[in-house]
């Protein structure tokens, strides 16, 4: 991932990447949010590149308007969606189509968190936009069901599980864990995770439930902030295929800033993959030692 991969500025970004590593991106990902049109043209070229496109789509709202779930619930966002959906079926090539992702978390209007405590808005939501897709004929979306790897609040009510729109209406297991780094340890306790850490938890909890399912890493990086992000790489690609089902990773190659006004969005979860030379060496040399 890299912002605006469309835009002529995101296209640069990703080729002088894929230069620096010698490789060739075979997934990118971008967003569209309910009232979107599909990024058709963006799709199309994206598809004669060689490279399938993990689109994400979020039924979002500012975080004290009117939560747009309720509408959808209510049948009165069936024409935008229905619009998306036949832009979807015109493209007529396969994509990744991840639907709310991490939805157990409290910074997502459709989260269980801002709708009532209730994963059940959020599974009758999931499942109206899939019939909607359905009934317009579209073939070419493979759904992800995608939570994040930690719960927000951490409560039973809050678990994954309870999202989960059942195996009829979902194609793949999307994952999500970041190692968020050390900037907001003295703020939320945040701390330095390795890879190994995150997925080997993630692995213990999923291949219970949804070993039937190819998965994908539909977002995840490390921070340059609080540890050796040289290392965590290394490990990474060490690691990586002991998890059989994962099929595709993609790598957030952008930073989260410092919401605080007196810091004026400075950058504090470093994740480009970029920013230093070292990195970027790291990576290449674990992309050429895991291609056949």
């Amino acid at each position: 991932f890299t912002p605006n991969p469309f835009s002529p500025e995101g296209k640069e970004k990703i080729k002088e990447v894929e230069e620096k590593l010698d490789f060739q991106f075979p997934v990118i990902l971008w967003y569209r949010y309910m009232g979107h049109d599909f990024p058709l043209e963006g799709m199309q070229e994206a598809y004669e590149n060689g490279k399938i496109v993990e689109l994400t789509y979020q039924i979002v709202g500012g975080a004290y308007d009117r939560n747009p779930n309720f509408d959808v619930l209510d049948g009165l966002k069936d024409d935008e969606i229905r619009r998306f959906a036949k832009q979807a079926k015109e493209f007529g090539h396969p994509f990744l189509f991840r639907l709310n992702n991490e939805m157990n978390s409290t910074w997502v209007s459709y989260s269980g968190h801002l709708s009532l405590c209730d994963p059940d808005i959020f599974v009758q939501v999931w499942r109206r936009v899939y019939d909607l897709f359905q009934e317009e004929g579209v073939d070419n979306a493979i759904w992800i069901f995608n939570p994040n790897d930690v719960s927000y609040p951490p409560c039973k009510w809050n678990s994954h599980t309870a999202y989960y729109p059942g195996n009829e209406y979902v194609h793949m297991i999307g994952l999500t864990g970041y190692n968020t780094g050390t900037y907001f340890q003295d703020l939320t306790g945040e701390r330095w995770r390795s890879f190994t850490e995150i997925y080997d938890r993630l692995w213990r909890m999923y291949s219970q439930l949804y070993a039937k399912f190819p998965w994908i890493i539909t977002e995840f990086s490390c921070s340059s902030v609080g540890g050796d992000k040289e290392a965590w790489i290394n490990e990474m690609f060490e690691n990586l295929p002991r998890y059989k089902n994962i099929k595709i990773a993609v790598w957030w190659s952008y930073y989260d800033p410092d919401p605080r006004p007196e810091h004026k969005g400075t950058p504090a979860r470093r994740y480009w993959l970029d920013e230093k030379p070292e990195y970027i060496e790291a990576f290449k040399k674990g992309l050429h030692q895991t291609q056949p």
